[in-house]
């Protein structure tokens, strides 16, 4: 009865200890994204980590009414998603494989939620190559202090 009382503890135990001290906690994998109150806890933890800055992206470019480019990032608690769908280059890559080709591009992004609509999109089409045809430029992105920001650019 003694280790069943104890069995049981434990669970909630840590499910206390995860609720009242989220940034605490060590076996976080590397890529996880930082969920916090304020934004000076958000640069500690960005800093810290050296992981991006966002811990959601969207990207979709229009060209034509059939040729897009489109990139879904999530990293959320419950689990990371990528996606990466470019018609021109009839290309679709999904979760590892998506990821491993975004990474070093995410790496290159360096604006943050107070930088201005243009430099945001200029930057994006600087790191992911977009052709200068393009319609129209939609980015979606939602930053590790909780701020979501919509950039976009039609011409």
């Amino acid at each position: 009865m003694k280790k069943l009382k104890v069995l049981l503890a434990v669970p909630i135990v840590a499910g206390a200890l995860y609720g009242c001290n989220k940034d605490e906690v060590k076996d976080v994998p590397e890529k996880a994204p930082v969920e916090t109150n304020t934004k000076e806890e958000a640069n500690k933890h960005t800093n810290e980590s050296a992981l991006f800055n966002f811990t959601n992206f969207s990207l979709d470019v229009d060209y034509s009414e059939t040729e897009s480019y489109d990139v879904d990032y999530d990293n959320e608690r419950n689990g990371m998603e990528a996606e990466l769908e470019d018609n021109r280059k009839n290309e679709k890559l999904h979760g590892d494989e998506a990821f491993t080709k975004l990474e070093p591009l995410f790496k290159q992004l360096t604006f943050d939620s107070t930088t201005p609509n243009d430099e945001v999109i200029d930057q994006v089409i600087s790191v992911f190559n977009i052709a200068d045809d393009y319609q129209s430029i939609e980015v979606e992105v939602k930053f590790t202090d909780g701020t979501k920001k919509k950039f976009e650019r039609i011409k």
